[in-house]
């Protein structure tokens, strides 16, 4: 895991650490939750949500302001299909049911927990996923793959000399510290945390 492109390891940490994150954050009284569904089925009401949460005034804010910037054509980020359509391509909210194979969608289970799926409103999305052959592996897998991916980032962040991580990511910046002073005892923790994984998963 530690040759694995930024790119990727930035993902695995919001998927892993950084959605469990932010989900402990939702019921704040200065939380905005925005739903991906619904800003695609009401992309105009939920932006008039999210400015009027931010306090903005949203008459200031209308599709003829909305334009494509020049910089986004000669840019090498984002999704490029944006400078292709001029509507909200809504498929892309369903594309992940043809689109995952059994196995992909049962690592995401295992990754993110059938709990959090249920809190944050997807229970017909796990239900979809077990009638595919999706099994719930129980709270154990998902925070031993937690635990693991900690201590990893641990290392990585030590690694490279780091005194912070992303900010997606805010646990992580003490295991760092951790490792650092405990090293030898990170690494038999990890192996433990692994072979405990390997043999659930085996088993079942």
């Amino acid at each position: 895991m530690l040759r694995l492109p930024d790119v990727i390891i930035s993902s695995l940490a919001d998927l892993v650490l950084g959605l469990p994150t932010l989900a402990a954050h939702r019921t704040r009284s200065q939380t905005h939750l925005v739903q991906y569904e619904m800003l695609v089925a009401h992309p105009d009401e939920e932006v008039r949500r999210l400015l009027a949460a931010l306090e903005c005034d949203p008459a200031a804010f209308t599709s003829a302001d909305m334009k494509q910037a020049d910089y986004l054509r000669s840019s090498s980020f984002g999704d490029r299909k944006i400078l292709e359509r001029t509507t909200i391509d809504q498929g892309s909210v369903e594309a992940w049911r043809s689109q995952l194979s059994v196995e992909e969608m049962q690592t995401v289970t295992n990754l993110v927990g059938a709990d959090l799926f249920l809190e944050l409103g997807y229970g017909e999305e796990l239900l979809h996923a077990r009638k595919a052959g999706v099994m719930d592996m129980g709270e154990e897998v998902t925070e031993l793959y937690r635990r693991i991916f900690r201590t990893w980032w641990g290392f990585r962040t030590t690694k490279r000399g780091a005194l912070s991580s992303p900010s997606h990511v805010e646990e992580p910046v003490h295991t760092a510290w951790n490792v650092s002073d405990n090293r030898d005892a990170a690494i038999e923790m990890l192996r433990g945390e692994v072979a405990r994984l390997e043999q659930i998963l085996n088993i079942s």
